[in-house]
């Protein structure tokens, strides 16, 4: 067995798992949302209450993870579509119906995952967005109120 064969099973899987992966980072996603939005009301109101180190990184936090899902969502929702594209090929290949029903289903599925690594992304993006403008506001009003 050659190294392309190898790789052709890993990749007959499909894009099921992805989405599976994809479906986690959705819900990490809204999670670290949620989370976030409690944590600046909190901080909002207890702002005089913070040492400058201290609000910076209560501030900062878990915005990584928005601004990593945000950044990689569609890369890893594309390869989801790239694994059921070829899935539904080599389906094509194999089967002895030949017709464009075929490989319409298949890419249709394969398609799934491009808009699932979508979903995923584009609250991420606004979520981060979301946060950075108000984390510099909440240092601007810090900091004026400490002069």
């Amino acid at each position: 067995m050659n190294l392309t064969e190898v790789i052709l099973k890993l990749a007959l899987v499909g894009g099921d798992p992805i989405l599976y992966i994809l479906l986690l980072m959705s819900v990490i996603t809204l999670a670290v949302i949620i989370e976030r939005l409690m944590s600046y009301k909190f901080i909002e109101k207890n702002l005089d209450k913070y040492e400058p180190l201290e609000l910076r990184l209560q501030l900062e936090k878990r915005l990584g993870i928005l601004a990593t899902f945000g950044n990689n969502a569609p890369f890893i929702g594309l390869f989801g579509t790239v694994l059921g594209v070829i899935k539904a090929f080599h389906h094509l290949g194999t089967s002895s119906e030949f017709g464009v029903r075929v490989v319409m289903t298949g890419i249709s599925e394969a398609l799934v995952a491009t808009a699932m690594g979508l979903f995923v992304a584009i609250p991420a993006v606004i979520g981060y967005n979301y946060f950075v403008r108000k984390m510099r506001f909440l240092l601007m009003i810090y900091e004026e109120k400490r002069r």
